[in-house]
């Protein structure tokens, strides 16, 4: 009898007993091509697969291998195979072979079985090469599709299921309700088990790269118990250091806070806000630096809600309230819901969210409030925090990512456009703002990124305040900033010229100054 005989009776082909050594790559060659045949739903395929138990166990040992090929290709060269992957890699097979049995029960015959067994067998190996090689497609194209990449994804065991299911109902002839039963097997016992038990463990488990040995020992020191106790005297010491503000004078107080501790830059961004403030606002001896960086947890206090609690009572106490302003600088990643990563490994420190820190601020009864946050999705703070008696800055919009955190930079793109580009050309912080706005937009369409939109909000009563800052800051010939442009009071007294009906009252002449 031939193929086209067997397929159309629904009879499987004998069982050939196994060859030479010579035939086993042979068998190989035609069952890998009979699977491949039965992915493409081809009638003749499954007829033309070699049964046998010595056939199916070089078809795994050949998925092993594929797989195996596929990890080095994503993962490198340098690393080892892991035995102990083994039990995960071979879970399928009790799985394969009961639902090989249930769909060919009927016809009472071993050979059976084992015809399906090395048609499935061969099938889900194309399966896998199939999302192997989806899962090595470049991220541009997984952006490009946004939320439609799940498609993609799923795409191969959808089209694993129809291809099974096809190829079990022409081995057995299966029609009407049958077929049914058929995919209902292919369902419970192929696919829902290893759903179930989530992703295979890897056999290639790639080296890890050799960690710098100072890198190493700066991880070493964050996790040591020294911290425990050195922590606190740093906080009690840094604050305590903490000068008022001078009687008759409106003064800056700064509080920066670095969150992520995993990459440098906040930490550069911090130190090199708290030596801009000293030099050209005044704020030496009026500045904390909270930090979570493996390289500063003996030498800085952490940046952890309670060390942020602490910090607002005593600069308050250190404040008058009527006259003195308070600068609060936070820079990290942000998430999606707003919160402000303060993260320092190993330590499990309190997210901070925009209604904690509106709250601090508020127990710590500080009025004149400048705040700025730099982060993803910063935006969200906005609101929360806006007031009469607030400026406050974030460097994008509330569902939009801001840009520039890597590891070896300096500043992120709106930390350097605004503290160290647009404050050392003026000492309006709402100018600093506009023109901190104006730069970034232009970086980021240079680099085909998407526009992060930094927002702002200023109340009416702190833009006041911030104009005795300014006219302070000229008086005083000891600042960089009593030379800088004579602007600084239009900026910030006057409110924002939008819109015509506003248009026409700055251009009043009592409005200019």
């Amino acid at each position: 009898m031939n193929h086209e005989n067997h397929e159309l009776s629904g009879t499987p082909t004998p069982v050939e007993p196994p060859g030479p050594a010579g035939h086993v790559i042979g068998d190989l060659l035609r069952n890998l091509a009979a699977g491949l045949g039965s992915l493409l739903l081809s009638a003749r395929a499954t007829a033309a697969a070699r049964a046998g138990v010595l056939a199916w166990v070089v078809l795994e040992l050949a998925g092993l291998l594929i797989r195996l090929g596929f990890e080095v290709a994503r993962n490198g060269s340098d690393g080892r195979i892991d035995p102990g992957a083994l039990p995960d890699q071979l879970f399928h097979l009790p799985w394969l072979l009961l639902c090989a049995w249930l769909v060919t029960r009927r016809q009472h015959r071993t050979d059976a079985v084992l015809q399906a067994v090395v048609v499935l067998a061969a099938l889900w190996i194309w399966i896998d090469v199939s999302w192997n090689l989806v899962a090595m497609l470049p991220a541009g194209i997984w952006d490009s599709l946004g939320d439609d990449s799940q498609w993609l994804w799923w795409a191969p065991l959808g089209w694993g299921i129809l291809a099974s299911t096809v190829a079990l109902c022409r081995l057995q002839g299966a029609t009407g309700v049958q077929r049914a039963g058929v995919l209902g097997a292919v369902l419970l016992v192929l696919v829902v088990p290893q759903i179930a038990v989530g992703p295979q463990a890897p056999l290639w488990l790639a080296s890890e790269p050799a960690q710098d040995p100072a890198e190493a020992a700066r991880w070493q020191q964050a996790r040591s118990e020294t911290v425990i106790y050195r922590q606190p005297l740093l906080l009690t010491e840094a604050l305590a250091r903490l000068e008022p503000g001078q009687p008759g004078r409106t003064d800056l107080f700064l509080l920066a806070v670095a969150g992520h501790g995993a990459q440098d830059v906040f930490l550069r961004e911090v130190e090199k806000v708290e030596r801009l403030f000293a030099e050209r606002f005044g704020t030496g001896g009026r500045s904390v630096v909270l930090a979570n960086n493996p390289g500063t947890v003996l030498t800085r206090p952490l940046a952890t809600v309670s060390a942020l609690e602490r910090s607002l009572q005593i600069i308050a106490q250190r404040m008058d309230d009527d006259e003195d302003v308070l600068f609060v600088f936070l820079t990290s990643h942000g998430a999606e819901n707003h919160l402000f990563d303060l993260s320092l490994w190993p330590w499990e420190l309190e997210q901070l969210t925009p209604q904690r820190l509106a709250g601090l601020l508020d127990a710590a009864g500080i009025r004149n409030r400048v705040i700025l946050v730099s982060a993803c999705y910063s935006g969200g703070f906005v609101p929360p925090l806006a007031g009469p008696d607030t400026l406050v800055m974030s460097a994008s919009r509330a569902d939009r990512n801001s840009h520039g955190c890597s590891h070896e930079a300096d500043w992120t793109f709106f930390g350097r456009a605004f503290f160290d580009e647009a404050l050392r050309e003026t000492t309006s912080f709402t100018d600093a703002f506009e023109r901190a706005r104006a730069a970034v937009a232009q970086r980021e369409s240079a680099e085909g990124l998407e526009p992060s939109e930094p927002q702002i909000a200023v109340g009416e009563t702190i833009r006041s305040r911030l104009a005795d800052l300014a006219a302070g800051w000229q008086a005083r010939p000891d600042l960089p900033s009593a030379q800088a442009a004579g602007d600084a009071n239009v900026d910030l007294s006057q409110p924002p010229c939008d819109g015509e009906a506003a248009q026409r009252k700055c251009a009043h002449p009592a409005n200019r100054r």
